[in-house]
């Protein structure tokens, strides 16, 4: 636990200073109706980054900053210039060319790189992991003196449509998405901004509630994805953003129960839910029906749930043969585990292996992963005779659950019956 924390603190204080300044100019981008900015400027200092990188810049170097900030300073003049147009073009349009354009510039310049996948990957997801104190030492003066200036000059920001105030909005922010990118890559700078933003003006009207509303439910996020990265040795910024998302989804879902009729909100989530469980029970039962072969995601699930259920359509024999499949495949993978796990704990250990002995092991994790595979297919199969034997009995059976289930569908079946 000593260790997790040690690991993971440095990053959650990097993540709470990108939600502070984020969250802040999510509102304010929500306010002007330009959502997609911060992804436009985040992919302008990609690009800029990767012009850098393509000259051999360090990823992580003042040359590789300059770049990326001299590109977001000419993308926020461009901005703050076509705003004139936005009567008759939305700039949202305009600001979706940006990105476009800037991405694929950046595949063009990539796609003659060496390590392009690799670059290609840090800059859309960053690495906030390894993040630190040195990293705070940098962002906390910056980010607060952005922040002062925003303050100072709240009035004249507010002006939209002034190309010189439109310009120092667009290029403050250009600053604040250039150091974060470099940080945290495209992806989870964009959830910072949008989330936490969207939260607050959810559930709250004045910009200091949307601050401390969308403040702490980024707090809360991303120290949930740090921890999920953690303990399931997932990618932490991938993670971080499927989190926010996931935030954002449990705070719609709770909005009518807490801001609206209770009752109402419980009887519409349980409607909504009861459609749901019935179109996937009727698709599922079509699907059976008409390709017993091809693969069932409920059915799978379901038996992957309760084994026991598959007594319900195979014969002993199929069950036999079934099990035998699962054990011998198994036991490959156990033993698969065993070698690479033996493998890692000599290198580990500063345990050189001979040529001989790392053929050997590759020869035999080869083996079982066919071997594997070999008794899987023998799994698919048996369950794909036993379901084409049982797609007769078994479909029907859960279309008729569907419709059960279905909210009022019998009730009008009945109505229609009598009439």
């Amino acid at each position: 636990m000593t260790a997790a924390l040690e690991l993971l603190w440095p990053s959650f204080l990097v993540a709470v200073c990108l939600v502070g300044i984020h969250a802040y100019f999510g509102i304010q981008v929500l306010t002007r109706n330009v959502v997609f900015v911060d992804l436009a400027l985040a992919q302008i200092a990609a690009l800029g980054a990767t012009v850098a990188f393509m000259l051999g810049h360090p990823a992580l170097g003042t040359a590789t900053y300059g770049y990326s900030l001299a590109f977001t300073l000419l993308a926020a003049v461009l901005l703050a210039f076509t705003r004139s147009w936005s009567e008759r073009i939305p700039q949202e349009a305009l600001i979706g060319v940006i990105y476009v354009v800037a991405a694929a510039g950046a595949i063009l310049l990539i796609d003659r790189a060496p390590q392009g996948a690799e670059h290609l990957k840090q800059i859309l997801t960053g690495n906030i992991l390894l993040t630190g104190a040195e990293t705070l030492v940098v962002i906390v003066p910056l980010y607060a003196a952005i922040g002062l200036v925003h303050w100072l000059l709240r009035r004249r920001l507010g002006l939209v449509g002034s190309f010189a105030w439109d310009f120092v909005f667009y290029a403050t922010f250009g600053i604040v998405v250039t150091s974060s990118v470099a940080i945290a890559g495209v992806l989870l700078v964009f959830s910072f901004l949008i989330i936490p933003a969207a939260i607050g003006v959810l559930y709250a009207d004045r910009l200091g509630r949307q601050l401390a509303i969308g403040w702490s439910a980024g707090a809360v996020t991303s120290a949930l994805g740090l921890i999920a990265s953690f303990v399931l040795d997932l990618p932490t910024g991938a993670t971080m953003v499927c989190m926010f998302g996931g935030s954002l989804a449990v705070a719609g879902l709770l909005y009518p129960f807490l801001r609206g009729d209770t009752s109402l909100a419980l009887g519409r989530a349980v409607v909504t839910l009861r459609w749901c469980v019935a179109g996937l029970l009727a698709g599922s039962a079509l699907l059976l029906m008409l390709a017993p072969r091809a693969d069932q995601p409920l059915l799978d699930a379901a038996e992957f749930a309760a084994p026991p259920l598959r007594a319900l359509y195979f014969t002993s024999a199929e069950a036999a043969t079934h099990d035998d499949a699962r054990r011998y495949a198994e036991r490959y993978r156990a033993e698969a585990e065993r070698l690479i796990a033996a493998e890692t704990r000599s290198r580990a250990q500063g345990e050189a292996l001979s040529d001989e002995i790392v053929a050997r092991m590759s020869s035999f994790l080869k083996s079982y992963g066919e071997m594997r595979r070999g008794e899987e297919f023998v799994m698919r199969e048996v369950r794909s005779r036993a379901r084409e034997r049982a797609r007769w009995i078994a479909g029907p059976a859960m279309l008729a659950l569907a419709l059960l289930i279905a909210p009022g569908v019998l009730t009008r079946l009945r109505r229609r019956v009598k009439a």
